[in-house]
């Protein structure tokens, strides 16, 4: 059995295409699809929608990205605890 992952073209709901042909195939229909335009996510350019915010909701690059993102300010700001005359003070890392 073939562990190929497949998905729908956001152009052509026809279309069904092998995820990793996706950005050549986006390329190609797009030039012949006469909807309203589809805006592109900068988290996956595969991903085409509509409407931004609502994918943004379920986007899992998006969720990936920020959650990155905060990791690295937690990181950022985390603080070592310290003693000093018996008691804990923090201090920045």
């Amino acid at each position: 059995m073939s562990e190929t992952e497949f998905a729908i073209c956001p152009y052509n709901e026809s279309h069904r295409i092998a995820v990793f042909r996706m950005p050549k195939h986006l390329v190609k229909c797009e030039l012949n699809y006469r909807g309203p335009p589809l805006k592109i996510c900068k988290y996956n350019a595969a991903h085409r929608v509509l409407d931004m915010e609502e994918h943004l909701k379920e986007c899992p690059y998006y969720r990936r990205f920020m959650d990155n993102k905060c990791l690295e300010i937690a990181l950022t700001t985390r603080t070592a605890p310290t003693q000093e005359d018996g008691h804990v003070v923090s201090t920045p890392l």
